[in-house]
């Protein structure tokens, strides 16, 4: 019995409850539960098998040689982690004279974590960062991506793509690209998207010329492709006539509106300045820069009263809902012509700054009514764009990568 004077320090320490640890190997049989021990709980296991066959001479084989321990790190049970002490036996083969290591289906030849492990920390890598998942599992962040890797490569292969990049890409109808920034004005990244079937087929660096006719040159069956949808990009628009000359070029709706939209913005900010607009538009700009079937009745009767003392801001903004018109109504036969019509009367009582977002439909005239070939299936950059915007949102989360691959095959898998 110890003494009730006992020195402050000399206490005996309480032995750790024994927790039972859920095996759930069925190849294995548990020999021995060691702890846990400094947060480590040791169980000792032995494969329930008492032959194998021999690799080199398929004769099987009975005879122990020697048996070794090896350990494996498993998965944590509640806040332990898990060692596997295995107790790896090696057979001597009479028929050809040589010994052999007995087969482990758990681990994995030469690995020292278990496969259930490494595909628990695949599978939380795909959605969480992998810093946050090496500090959680105790290991490395190179093998947190190595084990993510090839947790996605059966999902890479089911759309066709690889891991490594330089494989042929699957073709479809309808292609879209576009650029993001990995390093904002220094370095930039093109994604092609596959817009019939709404994935992504690559991501590769760059948007120059070259390098975006080196990605398209990549298609297996290039002759597939009837239309591109892109911006009105300098670049990418020459590469994809000289790698796919057949196919049509569509600006996409979204960017025209888009800018229109800026013109008709400075339109709005410069009335907004002016002594004549200053007090009708205080927190009234909205009103004029919402579509009108989304404006509430009460914005409606404010867009009434202020049309009426600003007639010129109320005819810009009736040239913006005409262009939103034309996109919503226009068929092939129609487009041209109201196109026409429409540019004309910007010409004629437009302000300044519509007038010189004309600009685009001398450039890119074809392309834009290249939109309407293809009803009722509204080629767009939509899909794009929503991409580009997760990945933006993807690298703010991960401040930034550092590696490109990475952030490529995180593009790749969906996130």
């Amino acid at each position: 019995m110890p003494s009730q004077h006992t020195r402050e320090g000399d206490e005996e320490k309480a032995p750790e409850t024994e927790i039972g640890v859920p095996l759930d190997l069925p190849e294995f049989r548990v020999v021995e539960q060691m702890g846990p021990c400094d947060g480590i709980l040791r169980v000792k296991v032995i494969a329930k098998t008492t032959t194998a066959q021999c690799p080199h001479c398929q004769q099987p084989s009975a005879y122990i040689h020697d048996c070794r321990e090896r350990a494996k790190r498993d998965l944590h049970v509640r806040e332990y982690q898990v060692r596997l002490i295995v107790l790896k036996r090696r057979y001597r083969c009479f028929p050809c004279g040589k010994t052999f290591t007995e087969p482990d289906e758990a681990c994995g030849p030469r690995r020292r974590t278990t496969c259930r492990l490494r595909e628990t920390i695949g599978r939380q890598a795909a959605s969480q960062p992998v810093a946050r998942v090496s500090q959680s599992f105790g290991v490395g962040p190179r093998f947190v991506g190595v084990c993510w890797q090839k947790a996605i490569a059966p999902q890479l292969a089911q759309k066709g793509l690889d891991l490594s990049g330089a494989a042929p890409l699957p073709t479809s109808r309808f292609l879209g690209i576009d650029e993001f920034a990995i390093q904002k004005g220094h370095r930039y990244a093109t994604i092609l998207c596959d817009l019939e079937n709404r994935k992504v087929v690559e991501v590769s660096r760059g948007r120059q010329f070259f390098e975006v006719v080196r990605l398209l040159g990549r298609l297996d069956h290039p002759e597939v492709v009837e239309a591109v949808s892109l911006d009105m990009s300098a670049s990418f628009a020459p590469a994809v006539r000289c790698a796919l000359p057949h196919a049509q070029l569509v600006i996409d709706h979204f960017h025209v509106i888009q800018h229109v939209m800026k013109a008709f913005r400075k339109v709005v900010s410069s009335w907004a300045h002016k002594k004549e607009g200053t007090i009708l538009l205080h927190h009234k700009q909205q009103v004029f820069l919402k579509a009108y079937e989304e404006l509430t009745n009460d914005e409606k009767a404010d867009l009434a009263r202020i049309s009426s003392r600003l007639p010129a801001l109320e005819t810009a903004w009736k040239l913006k809902e005409a262009l939103r018109t034309w996109y919503a109504t226009a068929t092939v036969e129609t487009a041209e012509a109201k196109l026409e019509d429409w540019i004309k009367q910007v010409r004629e009582h437009g302000p300044e700054p519509m007038q010189q977002a004309l600009s685009i439909f001398a450039h890119w005239k074809q392309e834009i009514l290249a939109f309407f070939r293809f009803l009722p299936t509204r080629i767009s950059n939509g899909y794009v764009e929503g991409k580009n915007n997760r990945t933006k949102a993807m690298m703010r989360q991960a401040y930034g990568y550092r590696n490109f691959q990475h952030l490529r095959l995180r593009i790749l898998s969906g996130g």
